[in-house]
């Protein structure tokens, strides 16, 4: 039986809003400033150009009125198709920079999303199995710090159960003659429970 690629939402890709969307705007508003004032130059220029060839036209006597005509308009047209390229351009680079920021930062918020939802685990006292980064993300070393700490934690749990194991096995095979035993071994037990219950 084969086993279907789990697809990612855009909504998924977005896990820390406040992080991933300042990073990436600061990044498509540096650029989009950077594009703004490089296509403002050649625009500038362009006009300085076309300016000057419609005058060279207009002062050319031996040219037929509708040639010159023809002329303008054509440059003109070619003035308003390069302003339109780069402004298609310039929102083009946007959007692929905002797209290329999002994936980017997901590699980064998604390994501290997960640590998040452990610590909210750990918090509850519960001890799950803590897996392996997906290929891509960031903050590795951060990560395998993180899972050390975790693991170090779960292992204190585990040999509390097997010393709580052994004391209730050890009370049970005594005859006890009070109810405070009897309640202490309740409460022994019910605590054995709960940290067998954490670890899984």
């Amino acid at each position: 039986m084969q086993k279907h690629a789990h697809k990612r939402s855009w909504r998924n890709l977005v896990l820390d809003p406040t992080y991933q969307l300042v990073f990436t705007l600061v990044l498509v508003g540096t650029c989009a400033a950077f594009m703004f004032g490089l296509g403002w130059v050649v625009v500038k220029q362009v006009d300085a150009a076309t300016e000057t060839a419609k005058a060279n036209i207009n002062g050319e006597r031996t040219l037929d009125p509708e040639v010159a005509r023809a002329s303008i308009a054509k440059l003109e047209a070619r003035q308003s198709l390069l302003t339109w390229i780069l402004v298609g351009v310039g929102v083009a680079i946007s959007g692929g920079l905002f797209v290329y920021g999002i994936k980017m930062t997901h590699h980064v918020a998604g390994p501290l999303h997960k640590v998040s939802l452990y610590c909210d685990k750990v918090a509850k006292g519960h001890f799950d199995t803590v897996y392996n980064l997906r290929k891509g993300d960031q903050l590795r070393s951060f990560y395998e710090h993180f899972r050390v700490a975790y693991d170090t934690l779960k292992s204190r749990e585990q040999r509390d159960v097997a010393c709580l194991a052994e004391v209730v096995a050890a009370a049970r095979a005594i005859d006890p003659r009070s109810s405070e035993v009897t309640e202490r071994l309740a409460e022994l037990e019910e605590l054995l429970r709960a940290k067998e219950a954490s670890l899984g």
